[in-house]
């Protein structure tokens, strides 16, 4: 999926680059070469909310069979660390998000509000781990400009604003690789 991140500078929301290595196509953690970002050999950790928060929705979470549709030819994705290392007794779950699923799907109102949940629903492990207090997500079907509008707040104990964004989900493109 490709997607347009364009930070809330006019709030004065300071906004550091995530903890991501990206070659055009995918995202990896990246490693630290330098004491300064943590332990050499580890991960960085210049920016672990702003990270956890694209890695949460930008990753591809496993799909019930159920839910795919002649498009994704039988590929449920997901993460393979989740297949056997998800422990459901303390609450764990699956990380990342259906968002892929909406790739083709209608450009409606209705696509929108489901995207907005969905986006609250893989957020939500932040709540469950305390990061922050509130995820809020809102869509818009942009019909003319063929895509969907995602924003997302993620606000902390105080009630401040952690994190603001605002994301062009691309519905079409030109080259077919959907």
């Amino acid at each position: 999926m490709q997607f347009t991140l364009t930070p809330l500078a006019e709030a004065g929301v300071a906004v550091l680059p995530p903890d991501i290595v990206w070659n055009g196509t995918v995202g990896d953690f990246a490693v630290s070469t330098d004491p300064a970002d943590g332990p050499v050999g580890g991960l960085v950790a210049a920016n672990p909310l702003r990270t956890a928060i694209l890695l949460l929705l930008f990753t591809d979470a496993r799909a019930d069979p159920r839910d795919l549709r002649f498009e994704h030819r039988g590929d449920a994705r997901g993460w393979p660390g989740d297949g056997f290392d998800v422990d459901t007794a303390n609450g764990e779950a699956p990380l990342g998000s259906l968002l892929w699923l909406y790739r083709r799907r209608e450009l409606s109102d209705l696509t929108a509000r489901e995207i907005a949940a969905e986006a609250e629903r893989a957020l939500k492990p932040l709540l469950d781990q305390g990061a922050a207090t509130t995820v809020t997500a809102s869509a818009t079907a942009d019909k003319v400009g063929g895509r969907v509008l995602l924003s997302v707040g993620v606000y902390g104990r105080d009630g401040s604003e952690a994190y603001a964004a605002k994301f062009d989900l691309l519905w079409k493109r030109a080259d077919g690789r959907l």
